[in-house]
């Protein structure tokens, strides 16, 4: 055997037992490694709202399974579209997610982002959202029904997060199934929106029962006078808050187009290796003890949508809600534009 033969076969074995230590030979070691830099989640609301607060709890627990630093961004502006563009222009390697409302499932009809399903999918719903109707402690207005008069007379204002919102929706769909004519003003986050109804900035405004409300309503400050669905909210330290329902029977059908949630996003186009380990880092966080603790102490309700079970629930509600606000005229664009077609 010739030396030049002799290394090339030296070469092979090498590299044969090579492939069986490490998996291959030639393949990308960074694939084997990722990730080897902290990873980003990226908020569109101010901190102190319900996603900062989710995302917070959750970037410790996900830092835990892929064994680097996961840090939290707040990047507020358009109802979180400003947050949902910056993820799309990052390249697709894993290291920047999202994490929205379903403020982003309006997006095709509101136009504050160009992002849709086809750009981005869920890595998971962790938590459904409350939407709860709120007043100033000092209002005049006792109940639901007195707030409905008021949206018939006219002239009120009402707080939220944006066009479009998680906290927008469902005060659109309660106004126009009363035929009521509301002036809404936004604000940085769920946070911000029900601090605007302490200080009287608003009539009324919507926010999250507990995690974002919770400390004003307990502390007497803001008086909550339903919650968005068809059963009342056991809210913890404060009792029930009756059911939207019981007022606008209406409703009653609607509720699954106006309910919110809280979720984990990526920018389509991550190799699947790296994907696999963000799912399994974001399953293991939202069923930790630490994060199911702060989800009972948040009087939150939870939710167990991961894969591709989170991205038919972002599917549906992007196509309802934003046909929805096309449908009553209140949309900046028709959904079509976007590709999204009826439900």
């Amino acid at each position: 055997m010739s030396k030049r033969k002799a290394w090339i076969t030296v070469a092979v074995v090498f590299c044969m037992a090579a492939a069986l230590l490490l998996g291959g030979c030639g393949k990308d070691s960074q694939a084997e490694k990722w990730p080897t830099r902290p990873i980003t989640i990226v908020i569109g609301f101010a901190p102190g709202g319900g996603m900062d607060v989710m995302a917070r709890a959750l970037a410790p627990e996900m830092a835990k399974k892929l064994g680097v630093e996961v840090v939290v961004q707040n990047m507020p502006g358009a109802g979180s579209g400003t947050a949902a563009d910056y993820l799309i222009k990052q390249p697709a390697d894993g290291y920047t997610i999202f994490a929205p409302s379903s403020a982003v499932a309006t997006f095709p009809a509101m136009a504050n982002s160009s992002v849709t399903s086809k750009q981005m999918g869920m890595l998971a719903i962790p938590i459904i959202a409350e939407p709860t109707f709120l007043v100033p402690k000092d209002s005049p207005l006792k109940d639901m029904n007195d707030l409905i008069a008021l949206w018939k007379k006219g002239g009120s204002t009402a707080s939220n997060t944006g066009a479009g919102g998680l906290w927008h929706i469902p005060q659109v769909l309660a106004v126009g199934a009363v035929g009521g004519n509301v002036k809404y003003v936004p604000y940085p986050s769920g946070k911000d929106t029900a601090f605007a109804v302490v200080k009287g900035e608003v009539d009324w405004g919507t926010s999250g029962a507990l995690m974002e409300a919770g400390a004003f309503i307990k502390d007497g400050l803001v008086r909550p006078l339903a919650i968005f669905s068809d059963k009342p909210y056991p809210m913890p330290g404060y009792g029930d808050i009756p059911p939207i329902t019981n007022y606008i029977p209406a409703l009653k059908d609607k509720i699954v187009a106006g309910a919110g949630w809280r979720g984990l996003a990526y920018k389509k186009g991550i190799p699947q290796d790296r994907l696999d380990k963000l799912q399994e880092a974001v399953k293991y966080a939202c069923e930790s003890e630490s994060f199911k603790k702060m989800v009972k102490e948040s009087g939150l309700i939870s939710a167990s949508y991961y894969g591709a079970d989170a991205d038919k629930v972002y599917e549906q509600t992007m196509r309802v809600q934003s046909w929805l606000l096309h449908d009553l005229k209140i949309s900046r664009r028709s959904p079509e534009e976007v590709g999204v077609a009826r439900p």
